[in-house]
């Protein structure tokens, strides 16, 4: 296969990408838009899905950097909320905080648990190599500190390879003094060089088949390095982090699907966590293929169902006040 075609990517003249295939961006919504929320106790009981307003609104970051956030903000009267720092995925290539997917994914969050869900539009490589992603992470855990601060239950998420981009983010929050309360990482984007048995077997992977993978990290690691340095390959990473740090962060989710190519590399990161002592969620035997609560509305309900149950666990009462789209 022609991995580029795949991805629906190639380069123009002055080496930037040209992103052909991407998903549709849809504009924030101020006014507001109708999200539908299982109620609450089951699918099964009488009361049909109660339908909830989430408003979302788009905010710069990092002037210097270019980067943004789009907030989104459930109606309904709620005096304190948790803050949830999200991190979408597409291999540090594609997508978008706007990217139809992710913003549906947002606003879903938002309703279900209820919380306010600040999505960072951090850098893409190639035009912005890796670390840029984790400085645009760093940068939004600092946003967060006044809210954290206020004691606001503050979260740190993110998908595929916004979950690597949210470990991250724990780290520089830990490292920073920034409370946080959870860590919720689905499906880590991680790699190596030498493969383990999920990744030779993903060849023909419907949706992260090898070379598509591989060509994703070419774009994404500093010119000249391989799958072993630090950025994708754990080991390395966990290596330099060590115990001590680890440590410090908060409990963790970690979900996984027992089809998703970086499933080894996971497990490895959830055993060096436990290792240290971080309280760890780990529900790794997810059904399916890798991104398939993007796809697969039983998939999209049971994955927004089992984070809404982790933050509100871990959110004590007593919050400080709801974001509100007009402070950003």
């Amino acid at each position: 296969m022609d991995p580029y075609k795949y991805l629906k990517i190639r380069f123009n003249p002055d080496g930037s990408l040209y992103r052909y295939g991407e998903a549709l961006l849809l504009p924030a919504a101020p006014a507001g838009e109708p999200v539908a929320v299982a109620a609450e106790g089951g699918g099964d009981g009488e009361q049909g899905p109660r339908r909830i307003v989430v408003h979302s609104n788009d905010a710069p970051l990092s002037e210097s950097a270019g980067t943004g956030l789009r907030l989104f903000v459930p109606s309904g009267g709620h005096a304190r909320l948790p803050l949830v720092l999200y991190f979408h995925g597409g291999g540090y290539v594609l997508f978008r905080a706007a990217s139809e997917p992710f913003h549906n994914t947002c606003t879903a969050l938002a309703a279900a648990v209820p919380a306010a869900v600040a999505s960072v539009d951090y850098r893409l490589a190639p035009e912005h190599r890796l670390p840029a992603a984790f400085e645009d992470a760093a940068d939004a855990v600092l946003w967060a500190r006044p809210h954290a601060a206020a004691g606001r239950p503050v979260f740190v998420m993110g998908s595929h390879n916004g979950a690597s981009i949210a470990f991250r983010a724990a780290l520089a929050a830990a490292d920073a003094g920034v409370e946080l309360r959870g860590v919720i990482l689905n499906q880590p984007h991680l790699g190596g060089a030498a493969r383990t048995p999920a990744e030779a077997a993903s060849v023909d992977d419907r949706v992260l088949p090898l070379p598509a993978n591989d060509l994703l990290w070419e774009l994404a690691l500093p010119v000249g390095a391989d799958r072993d340095h630090e950025y994708c390959n754990p080991e390395p990473m966990l290596a330099r982090v060590g115990a001590a740090r680890l440590r410090r962060l908060p409990p963790c989710l970690v979900l996984g699907r027992r089809k998703d190519p970086p499933r080894d590399r996971t497990r490895t990161l959830v055993n060096a966590l436990q290792k240290a002592g971080v309280a760890v969620e780990a529900r790794l035997d997810g059904a399916g293929y890798h991104a398939m609560e993007l796809f697969k509305p039983n998939c999209a309900a049971k994955f927004t169902t089992q984070v809404a149950d982790f933050v509100r666990r871990h959110s004590a009462a007593g919050a400080g006040d709801v974001v509100g789209v007009s402070k950003l």
